[in-house]
């Protein structure tokens, strides 16, 4: 690590991880590369708030098959529209008979934003990443707890044998105080060990496993008691896995360290993470150019190239001995208009030869310029399918929130929240008239339930949510359950 630098944005430009001033913050950005001769082609890490993370087993399918397998299986666990999000994965080490699959989605409105912002920048990012997989990518222990806290949210990751188990991403509020701070964090580090340890009741956490603390934090020694509770785990600063000055403030940039080692790793380097994929979506990726198109050019080169060695053997075997190069070209004309050679009929022959050879290669390369046409007017159809779709699921959505007048803004909010820490959750039914919502649903199991209803009680938006019924299977697989909302009175007036 040999340079370093930042720039400070004002807390309202960004909004749950996603920025909500593009010009804004582009031009602080694009003022910060022209000062440190910095641009062009960037890694980019995206903020893991909203995001949703999985690790789904699959049978041993041939490699064909596997994207839309994948895709299927991630519709059914993930809960939510996909259409509403960028899907990312890769298979990580499993057994012969199956096939183990790291799931990682991310909100197309965060992303898009952040693309569309690096690039009004005038920045190229080739590579982007979640930023607490990037964060994990930094730990030098198999096993750990990371915590990394920034002013306007925090990151929590249980890793265990190299791999982001559990995932959580959460803002917070600016004008919180210190107190109400730690409160959340410490709350949320609970959630997440409780969270893995009903998921790995064979192997939950020892208490030995350490706290790694990065960003703010790391700088609050006297608060770090207050995190770990009674397990009263060791907590330590994230250490820096890199070279560097002495001087480098490591734990500010532990984003940007982990975004470094994407690099690292895929180049076979030492990496402290298994799961290291490209986040960025296709679309955004550049495309790779069709083979008659690269072939083209080479192709009629050499043409050209063929039409020029005829030409010039036509003239060597013309002219006599030892005469210059420069009288070739007369002695072509000359050739031409009288027809006079020793070698009239050969000569004549070879000129045929290459006559064919040349109108063979035009034949091709005009075949090629009609395929590419072809291909072209196949690709222009289908984006007129796809914008007539868009366009018909606009029209639909709209159809359904222009009647709800001008709650339609608050009831689309208030879905979002609630989509937002569904987590595990399978959401069956909601209804919502303004003043309160009903949602049903199921669960694995009830602590899930009470961990729903407390985010959703410290989004702020409800000013009641009351567990009005839980009833569990006959079996005790699956817990069913309703959640009343009651909206605050100045939303419903």
């Amino acid at each position: 690590m040999q340079k370093w630098c930042n720039i400070t944005l004002a807390p309202e430009v960004v909004r749950d991880g996603a920025t909500t001033d593009m010009d804004g913050v582009a031009d602080k950005v694009k003022e910060l590369c022209k000062t440190e001769h910095a641009g062009g082609k960037v890694i980019a890490g995206v903020s893991g708030i909203n995001c949703l993370y999985r690790i789904i087993t699959l049978p041993n399918l041939p490699g064909k098959m596997l994207p839309e397998a994948v895709e299927r299986e991630a519709a059914r666990v993930l809960g939510v529209p996909l259409g509403q999000l960028y899907l990312s994965w890769q298979t990580l080490p499993s057994i012969k008979t199956e096939t183990k699959v790291y799931l990682a989605a991310s909100p197309k409105k965060t992303v898009d934003t952040l693309i569309s912002t690096l690039r009004k920048a005038g920045l190229n990012p080739y590579l982007l990443d979640l930023k607490p997989l990037a964060v994990a990518r930094t730990s030098t222990e198999h096993e750990a707890i990371i915590l990394d806290v920034q002013p306007t949210s925090f990151d929590i990751v249980i890793l265990t044998n190299t791999i982001p188990q559990v995932v959580r991403s959460l803002p917070l509020a600016p004008d919180a105080s210190q107190e109400e701070r730690l409160s959340i964090i410490r709350d949320e580090l609970e959630r997440a060990v409780t969270f893995y340890d009903s998921s790995h009741k064979d192997t939950p956490l020892e208490p030995s496993v350490p706290l790694f603390v990065s960003g703010e934090i790391a700088e609050q020694e006297e608060t770090w008691e207050l995190l770990v509770g009674e397990q009263g785990r060791q907590v330590r600063i994230l250490p820096c896995p890199l070279e560097a000055k002495e001087e480098f403030p490591s734990s500010q940039y532990v984003t940007n360290i982990g975004l470094a080692f994407k690099i690292i790793a895929a180049k076979g380097g030492t990496a402290f993470s298994l799961v290291n994929f490209n986040v960025l979506p296709q679309v955004f990726r550049p495309k790779p150019r069709p083979v008659h198109e690269v072939l083209f050019v080479p192709v009629l080169i050499g043409g050209i190239a063929l039409v020029a060695l005829g030409v010039f053997t036509l003239a060597s075997t013309i002219a006599k001995p030892d005469t210059p190069f420069s009288d070739y070209p007369a002695i072509l004309r000359t050739f031409a208009v009288s027809g006079t050679s020793p070698h009239v009929d050969e000569l004549r022959l070879q000129l045929d030869n290459i006559s064919e050879r040349l109108s063979s290669i035009t034949i091709e390369a005009q075949a090629e310029i009609e395929d590419y046409e072809a291909e072209i007017k196949t690709l222009t159809g289908q984006v007129s399918i796809r914008k007539q779709e868009q366009e018909e699921l606009v029209g639909a959505y709209t159809s359904v929130l222009d009647p709800l007048g001008p709650n339609k803004e608050i009831i689309n909010a208030d879905l979002g929240e609630m989509n937002r820490g569904a987590g595990e959750l399978d959401l069956l039914t909601v209804n919502h008239n303004t003043e309160t919502m009903t949602i049903n649903g199921i669960a694995d199991d009830e602590e899930l339930i009470f961990s729903y209803a407390s985010n959703l009680r410290a989004s702020g938006r409800f000013a009641l949510v009351v567990i009005s019924n839980i009833s569990y299977n006959e079996d005790g697989s699956r817990t069913s359950f309703t959640l009343t909302l009651t909206k605050p009175v100045e939303e419903t007036e």
